[in-house]
């Protein structure tokens, strides 16, 4: 048996690598057969005619290599119409078995490609209790699989709280070009922070990609010191643990208002968490599932909530570290591939009735 995935991109991106590159690799080495075919979908939607056609033709192809008892697994593939109908169209007729995957609320945006896999598929993959609850009106065998950390890579980077810094590091880390309006959330927060707190602290925002509106957004905030690293080596799968390791206090603020915002999860807390960097994340999605409030990390619906938090940590190194333990355990725990892996592997033999091990 062979578990064949259709991608929405490369391995570059991280839906893609955390969902199905890493994935596939894993279960390779746990003795199941598993291929990740090429082209993804977002180079057949960017590729012009009459290019498009050869990549469609390779589409095609892959899906003749599908043999009876075999598992189509299809990775966040909603957004190119050429692929939607050939797929459609292709499990229909040759009716094999498919694992629908989603890691955010695409239906919010792409209903009707979303609804019809959701419900052609033979098991649902989300990555949050609120994709669930939309998955279940048209599928009832739907499985929440949160997006996973290579935890044994993090937990080498583990933080130091033995090795004090002054100023201390709030940190952020990701494309900060694509979260201008999360960030608006800080401005206020540094802002009143700066005057009620006599702990002296850097910002260092990782990512910020040379851009002009991230620097003037933050540039506003009066006697704010900021680091800003425009760029990381992103193929070093060890350039993101190091540099969270030189955080006292990650955080990553979020939007929770709409749809979107209220069944999304993240992924960016759960490095800080790997790396036993005390966490502060906005109240969204799925973050009241994953922190036990005060225990394994802070959640902040206002400014007065940031603020306290943000004062609280940044004064008491024992409740950081404290934190960070936590936060590290419930990686290990709950959202590692040592965790994920294993149950990947019981939704097969669900499906097939096989004895993968």
């Amino acid at each position: 048996m062979t578990l064949h995935f259709f991608t929405y991109s490369d391995v570059t991106a991280g839906t893609s690598r955390q969902r199905a590159f890493r994935v596939a690799d894993a279960l390779n080495v746990h003795g199941l057969n598993a291929v990740v075919h090429h082209p993804p979908i977002l180079l057949i939607s960017g590729t012009p005619w009459p290019k498009k056609f050869s990549l469609i033709v390779a589409i095609i192809r892959a899906l003749s290599t599908v043999k009876k008892g075999d598992i189509v697994y299809l990775q966040r593939t909603i957004s190119n119409k050429y692929f939607f109908i050939i797929i459609v169209v292709y499990l229909f007729f040759f009716r094999r078995k498919m694992i629908f995957d989603f890691d955010d609320p695409v239906y919010v945006h792409t209903y009707f490609k979303t609804m019809v896999l959701t419900k052609m598929a033979d098991a649902v993959v989300v990555c949050s209790h609120g994709q669930k609850d939309w998955a279940l009106h048209y599928n009832t065998n739907v499985h929440i699989f949160h997006i996973s950390v290579d935890f044994p890579a993090y937990k080498k980077c583990t933080k130091d709280y033995n090795d004090e810094q002054s100023p201390l590091v709030i940190g952020w880390i990701g494309n900060g070009p694509e979260h201008i309006d999360h960030f608006k959330i800080l401005i206020p927060v540094f802002k009143k922070l700066l005057t009620e707190t006599t702990v002296p602290f850097t910002f260092r925002l990782i990512g910020a990609l040379k851009h002009k509106s991230v620097y003037e957004l933050f540039g506003s905030v009066q006697g704010l010191s900021v680091d800003y690293v425009d760029s990381l080596d992103w193929a070093d799968s060890e350039s993101v643990p190091r540099e969270i390791q030189k955080f006292d206090i990650g955080i990553m603020p979020h939007l929770s208002d709409g749809e979107w915002n209220q069944n999304k999860t993240a992924f960016k807390n759960l490095e800080y968490m790997a790396c036993g960097v005390a966490t502060i994340v906005s109240a969204f999605g799925e973050m009241s599932y994953i922190y036990q409030e005060g225990v394994n990390g802070f959640t902040a619906s206002t400014t007065d909530e940031w603020v306290l938090k943000l004062q609280n940590l940044l004064s008491d190194k024992e409740l950081r570290e404290r934190i960070g333990t936590a936060g590290q355990k419930t990686i290990e725990e709950e959202y590692c591939y040592g965790v994920l892996i294993p149950r990947v592997v019981e939704l097969i033999n669900s499906l097939t009735e096989g004895t993968i091990r």
